[in-house]
């Protein structure tokens, strides 16, 4: 009877300690794994960042180019004859947003 209680506790006492490796375990991976996404949040916030500068970079270049001062300087170095037009007018351009439930927005040319 003896033995039959040694071999039950000796089997309660591993299953005790199988199951708490067990969980040891899957605690220890989803750490890891926590710590992997968070490295890899950082990777691509870094990144986003880097493109939104680049993004600013690019819009300053267009901007510097487009203004006029600087396509009259580029026209009479090509030797081209700009006529820069006394009566121009503002294009709005409509288009359905399906966001909105039918409410129209309003496509520009951004001149800032």
């Amino acid at each position: 009877m003896k033995r039959k209680n040694r071999n039950i506790n000796k089997f309660r006492n591993f299953l005790f300690f199988l199951s708490t490796g067990f969980f040891l375990i899957i605690y220890v991976l989803l750490y890891l794994k926590i710590i992997y996404i968070g490295y890899q949040t950082n990777k691509l916030k870094e990144k986003y960042e880097f493109l939104n500068l680049l993004n600013k970079n690019y819009k300053l270049q267009i901007i510097k180019l487009t203004a006029p001062e600087n396509l009259t300087k580029i026209a009479r170095e090509k030797n081209i004859n700009l006529i820069v037009p006394k009566n121009w007018c503002f294009l709005e351009i409509r288009e359905k947003n399906e966001m909105d439930n039918g409410n129209k927005g309003i496509l520009e040319a951004e001149t800032r």
